[in-house]
């Protein structure tokens, strides 16, 4: 999972609220409308405790509803939020893109996810931090209404995977560099929640398929090796590419650094894999 760092979140968690308060009435509660809507994680854990499964909120679930559909091009609604958010890439599992688009020929967006189920926790269904841009496959395919907490999983408003969980090939015959068959791919994690993740999001069992893209790192890191490289910076640095990062991502398909994982899917992957191969 990869951390969603959206420059200015604050900001937009304000106009996010500012353009939804007037558009239902809000009960009485502990809590005013803005608290609830711009909600840190931390704060979110709070309510959610505080108001699991009270349903006298059910009109959050009705609003947001209204929020997901597309009026036109001058209403702050799902698409909005989601063109400002600029989560190009689905933060739960780094495998399928997101973007947002929105013309006379069509549209599209990433689904948002209810870290806290809306249908158990329907006071968060509008709330900022609770709406996560993500994939259907894990939006509405694996995760649906399973249990989500800020103390049981990680959450992507507030970390990522980083050196959580690491991926991994296991040699398994010497036919490894071109025979699929040959390795073993492997997602593990020492943290609690990052475990967690990994399996309610069936990432691991899901990357499996992704072994065909590990044969061609495997390949790859064979075919340029280091002094290969070292020429191809000789001739090509400055021109074709500006340093060895930008040559790497040319050469192995994904980005390496970790603050630029969330551009490519996929780069999460690339990168542990490439760092087992002692490539970088």
């Amino acid at each position: 999972m990869i951390k969603i760092a959206t420059p200015k979140l604050e900001e937009l968690a304000q106009k996010h609220y500012e353009a939804l308060k007037s558009k239902f009435k809000f009960p009485t509660c502990k809590y005013s409308l803005e608290e609830v809507i711009t909600a840190k994680p931390e704060k979110l854990h709070e309510i959610a405790m505080h108001y699991k499964g009270n349903h006298k909120f059910d009109m959050m679930i009705k609003a947001y509803k209204k929020f997901t559909v597309k009026v036109d091009d001058d209403t702050y609604d799902a698409y909005k939020l989601a063109k400002d958010l600029n989560v190009t890439v689905c933060p739960y599992c780094n495998r399928n893109y997101t973007f947002t688009v929105r013309s006379k020929n069509g549209s599209t967006r990433p689904q948002f996810d209810h870290f806290y189920d809306k249908a158990t926790y329907p006071i968060l269904a509008l709330s900022f931090y609770n709406l996560i841009p993500s994939c259907p496959t894990c939006n509405t395919s694996i995760k649906g209404r399973k249990e989500f907490s800020l103390t049981t999983h990680v959450h992507p408003y507030v970390d990522g995977f980083d050196d959580k969980a690491c991926f991994s090939l296991h040699v398994k015959e010497s036919s490894f560099y071109y025979d699929e068959k040959g390795f073993d791919l492997e997602l593990n994690s020492n943290d609690a929640k990052a475990q967690k993740n990994i399996k309610d999001f069936a990432l691991e069992e899901i990357y499996k398929n992704h072994k065909d893209i590990v044969l061609e790192l495997i390949q790859k890191s064979v075919m340029y090796n280091e002094s290969y490289i070292e020429e191809l910076m000789q001739n090509y640095e400055g021109t074709l590419f500006k340093n060895e990062e930008d040559l790497l991502r040319l050469i192995f398909g994904g980005y390496i650094s970790d603050e630029d994982l969330d551009k490519r899917p996929l780069s999460k992957l690339t990168k542990d894999i490439l760092e087992q191969l002692e490539i970088i």
